[in-house]
């Protein structure tokens, strides 16, 4: 399915014989910005209203209001039609003192002329969430299988359909669903037509995949270290009573999986030192897993005052059979023990790659597909780079390098074609393109900004976090992203010139 993107620079408002929403992307809409820079007393509605057309049906639902070191305040806004939420478009509004210096995201504008208010749901959000359910197991590859379901969402939404761009009132839902023995974990999402329900509008895989305690860590590649209070990594942060260690502290909590995909419990051991289990060409895992979940929470702590999650990490080890991925499920980050194509997938890029899906679900909350989610999965990759040179002063632009079974690396951010399958450059990007291999873009703008005069790994991220935190939005795309970069960049202080010239040369031109 092709994005349909309407871009207007100077006449927002829709005639009603047009029958279809617009898009409206608002770091494009300086006219209207002006406008409202005048508006000075006037709600944040009334000014969108009044600059746009905005119809009275149209509201905002403040998400966020966050405030930075340069004393703007960031508005995040989802847009509501009668009260309903509009699915995939946020509004952000930055404020410095009473005058609204920037705006970012989509404004959705001509919803009233698609649906009025006598549009009624003919089946309520109950029934779209066990309609999916069944729709999932339909699909699946795995037969005859009993599933269970965590995670499960379902709210009355409304949808601009993208074949057609017409708005319809619809159901969004999505679920964690996993079968009994584990091995086929699954993160679908749905928009289903609220009024047919045979109508799917849209679906896609949101899976995003990939001090006292002592004991050994790492892998036959890695070679073996140890975590111990004298040793170079320090010891692990666990909870020590009674002569019994529990990998638990108010950060982080370790889970052994057993194996399975279901349950678990925070894995214990006798006295201070743990060595089980080791497993596939690693040492001990769940060792690796509790120690870079704590230098993962400690980057986003120490660089940003603030922890990545709202709540504790919990990092599930030894998840299923020989399962070669790991993933964010939406409360946890989960590893597999890997085969064949990897070792235990816990090395400290993958787990802040999987524990910053979380920050980006809990942001700026990116869609998992299309340019969206190629930005979505190159934060996460570019979070795993932050936290090597967090703990080790340095990088080497090799994304799961440690847990890769033989030579080089799962991709490269200095060179995104060198794996075969991801692009470096905009113009090679197609819709539908895997967001692992989208990704590509974003990833080598941030190596050539990291390796500009006067950055490095650390300044980059900033601005690449600040634009998670402030400016992108759930359907952000290539160009507003990188407009977002640009303008945390022009909040830090930081050169604009540099930002603009490292998207550009990946062809991403603003």
């Amino acid at each position: 399915m092709s994005k349909k993107l309407f871009v207007l620079f100077t006449v927002f408002a829709v005639a009603s014989f047009t029958m279809a929403a617009d898009i409206v992307d608002l770091t494009q809409a300086q006219a209207q910005l002006q406008q409202m820079q005048q508006m000075r007393s006037a709600s944040h509605e009334v000014m969108l209203q009044n600059a746009f057309g905005m119809s009275p049906e149209m509201s905002l639902e403040l998400v966020r209001k966050t405030s930075d070191r340069a004393g703007q305040t960031h508005h995040r806004y989802r847009m509501l039609h009668n009260g309903v939420p509009v699915w995939g478009q946020q509004v952000v509004i930055t404020q410095s003192g009473r005058s609204v210096v920037r705006m970012h995201g989509n404004l959705v504008t001509g919803i009233e002329n698609d649906m009025n208010t006598r549009v009624k749901p003919s089946f309520d959000k109950a029934t779209a969430l066990e309609m999916m359910k069944n729709h999932q197991r339909g699909q699946a590859e795995v037969r005859n299988a009993s599933w269970k379901y965590e995670n499960e969402t379902s709210e009355m939404v409304v949808y601009v359909d993208e074949a057609d761009s017409k708005a319809k009132l619809s159901y969004a839902v999505s679920f964690f669903a996993d079968v009994e023995n584990g091995g086929a974990p699954t993160r679908p999402y749905y928009v289903v037509d609220a009024n047919d329900k045979d109508n799917i509008l849209l679906q896609f895989e949101g899976l995003t995949t990939d001090k006292v305690g002592a004991g050994p860590g790492g892998n036959s590649k890695t070679k073996r270290y140890e975590y111990a209070p004298n040793s170079k990594f320090g010891a692990m942060d666990v909870q020590y009573a009674n002569g019994r260690s529990t990998m638990i502290n108010k950060d982080v909590k370790t889970v052994d999986m057993k194996n399975s995909s279901w349950g678990g419990s925070t894995h214990s051991f006798q006295g201070k030192t743990n060595t089980h289990k080791s497993i596939n060409g690693a040492f001990c895992p769940l060792n690796d897993a509790h120690y870079f979940g704590g230098v993962v929470f400690n980057m986003y702590k120490d660089w940003y005052n603030t922890a990545p999650l709202t709540f504790q990490l919990t990092m599930r080890v030894h998840y299923s059979s020989n399962y070669e991925n790991a993933f964010w499920n939406g409360s946890s980050m989960t590893f597999g023990d890997g085969r064949n194509r990897f070792y235990p997938l816990v090395s400290l890029d993958v787990s802040a790659h999987e524990v910053s899906h979380g920050v980006t679900e809990q942001n700026s909350g990116l869609i998992y597909r299309n340019q969206s989610g190629g930005i979505n999965e190159a934060f996460s990759d570019i979070a795993g780079e932050a936290s090597e040179y967090f703990m080790n002063g340095k990088n080497d632009w090799e994304i799961g390098a440690d847990i890769f079974k033989g030579p080089g690396a799962l991709r490269y951010m200095d060179n995104p074609p060198k794996d075969g399958r991801s692009i470096g450059h905009a113009s090679d990007y197609y819709n539908g393109m895997d967001v692992h291999y989208s990704s590509g873009v974003f990833n080598k703008a941030f190596y050539l900004l990291s390796e500009k005069y006067n950055w490095g790994t650390r300044k980059a991220f900033d601005i690449f976090m600040k634009a998670n935190q402030n400016y992108w939005t759930p359907s952000t795309n290539y160009v507003q992203g990188a407009k977002g970069c640009a303008d945390a960049a022009s909040d830090l202080g930081y050169s604009v010139a540099d930002v603009k010239a490292a998207f550009a040369e990946v062809g991403v031109n603003f």
